[in-house]
Order: C-alpha cells, then sequence, then structure tokens
C-alpha cells in the first residue's frame, strides 16, 4: 500500500497509510496528519487519489506547499518524492511502483524545535513482539532510569522509533506533576544511537547538568537527562536485561 513518511530533520516521526481517497495536512486538529507548528496553515495540504494515481495538493496555505523544492498548486506524485510542508518532510513510498526513489537532502536543524504528531484518536502504537528487532547495533534497546521527579514509573524502555516525554496520554515517560507540559520532550532512535530533541513546550533540556541541548543531542550510555523537573538516566541494554 502506497503511504507517507513524515520526518523531521532527517527522522521519520510517523508513517502514514494512504488508506483512504483523501489524506489532509495542517496545523488543525481535524486533519489526518498534524503538525503543530505555526508556519504550517490550518488547512495546508492534501494528497488525494484519482483513479489510482495520487497527487499532492495546496489547500490555499500561506507559506505554500513544495514538491522536491519546487512550490505548486496540485502535482502529481512519484515514488520518492518529497512534499515539504513548513520544516517537515513528507516522503512518498510506494512498493508496487518501478520508479526509483529520489535521495533525500539533508535537513538542518538551525535550532529549531522539533513537533511532536500524535496518533489520531484510537490509533496506538503496537509494540512489537521482539523488542529485539527495534534495538541498535549490538542488540541494545535504550532505557530511562529516573531519579527524581514526578513520572508514573521508576523505568521506561524505548523500542520504539520516538518515545515522548510529557504528560499527555501518548506519551511513552508519563510525567504526573501540576504543571508538566503535554510534550516536554522527545528521544528518537535512529539507525545507530538515540537522540534527545526539544519540543515546541520545552524550556530546556540539560544532559550531564551542564550542556543544554540546542535542538537536539546525540545520547550516550550513562548520561543524565534533566527535564521539565525530572532526572533520568539514559542507558543502553539488552531487552532481557
Amino acid at each position: 500500500m502506497p503511504k507517507l513518511l513524515l520526518k523531521f530533520s532527517g527522522m521519520v516521526l510517523k508513517d502514514i497509510p494512504l488508506d483512504k481517497s483523501q489524506i489532509t495536512i495542517g496545523r488543525k486538529m481535524d486533519n489526518d496528519v498534524v503538525i503543530d507548528n505555526l508556519a504550517v496553515s490550518g488547512h495546508h495540504a492534501r494528497v488525494i487519489e484519482e483513479k489510482g494515481t495520487y497527487f499532492v495538493e495546496d489547500t490555499g496555505s500561506t507559506n505554500g506547499t513544495f514538491l522536491n523544492d519546487a512550490k505548486i498548486a496540485k502535482q502529481r506524485l512519484q515514488p520518492g518524492d518529497q512534499i515539504r510542508v513548513g520544516k517537515h518532510i513528507l516522503v512518498y513510498e510506494d512498493e508496487t511502483a518501478t520508479a526509483k526513489p529520489k535521495p533525500a537532502p539533508a535537513v538542518s536543524l538551525d535550532g529549531d524545535k522539533t513537533v511532536y504528531t500524535p496518533p489520531p484518536p484510537g490509533e496506538r502504537t503496537v509494540k512489537p513482539a521482539d523488542e529485539s528487532k527495534d534495538a541498535l547495533p549490538g542488540g541494545k534497546i535504550g532505557v530511562l532510569l529516573v531519579v527524581a521527579g514526578q513520572t508514573d514509573k521508576n523505568e521506561y524502555k524505548l523500542p520504539g522509533r520516538v518515545s515522548v516525554i510529557g504528560s499527555q496520554e501518548a506519551a511513552v515517560v508519563k510525567l504526573t506533576g501540576w504543571f508538566a507540559p503535554k510534550v516536554a520532550a522527545l528521544i528518537s532512535r535512529t539507525e545507530t544511537a538515540y537522540v534527545v530533541s526539544l519540543s515546541e513546550e520545552s524550556k530546556k533540556i540539560l544532559v550531564n547538568g551542564v550542556v543544554p541541548v540546542q535542538g537536539s543531542s546525540d545520547l550516550k550510555d550513562g548520561d543524565l537527562i534533566e527535564v521539565a523537573g525530572v532526572k533520568m538516566y539514559f542507558y543502553l541494554r539488552h531487552p532481557t536485561s
């Protein structure tokens, strides 16, 4: 089935299957793909299916919709095409097509904060039966050990591609303080490392007490993370340990 990969700063945030005739993209919560950023219009763009062919169409956005760096009104999609909405990229993939995917250009952070797009109501990430499949080279996954602050558990495994730290329902690391932000930070898993990133609600993230995160920062085994009044040690462990 064709799908879109929502990416920010080179990291995949979400897979969006194109399982209906129209997928809407924008800042408002009634969109299929919600991107909470002021550079994105309330109803920014949409991907539509017409007689088995997919198109991307701008829906009157303020800052425009770009396909492979060219501003478009409506354009047919080919596998590997990259739709840019604000600073987010949606990559069109279709495994049934024969077209060769285009290489992805590098995207720099420039100090910008990461935006998390939560799953729509009723959709939840399914935890893999074998966590080792989502491990880093060497078979280890990330683990957070809480040493100070208000959370619902003392230890969290991070097998998923993106783990949210915050008070919202979808958060992996659930903050329970009265003034805890809904999304305090994100921890993303790349092919070779875990990365901690600021969210739009983040005021400050410290690593090892002295290094404030600027945009995002790779995590090392044993790092101490401080965010929203919570202190957590980051470790790499085998899933069975």
